[in-house]
């Protein structure tokens, strides 16, 4: 019983640094998404979209890149 025991908690600690990693590749991305942005658009996306996050602003970016892209110019 006792290593059932260990290995549960070896298997839940796995998860969770799997979880923590795959947050934390999303939150760089994110980051990185945005600060390659032209501000135009940043401002263009948060005005149209009210006041959303910065995943939501990374996805409508991503969704619709070429019509973003082409206020810029």
């Amino acid at each position: 019983m006792d290593n059932l025991n260990k290995y549960t908690k070896i298997a839940l600690w796995a998860v969770a640094a799997f979880i923590l990693l795959g947050v934390a590749g999303r939150c760089d991305r994110d980051e990185q998404v945005i600060y390659n942005m032209p501000d135009i658009v940043y401002h263009s996306i948060k005005k149209e979209l009210g006041n959303p996050s910065d995943s939501r602003i990374v996805d409508e970016y991503l969704r619709n890149r070429a019509h973003w892209e082409a206020l810029n110019q």
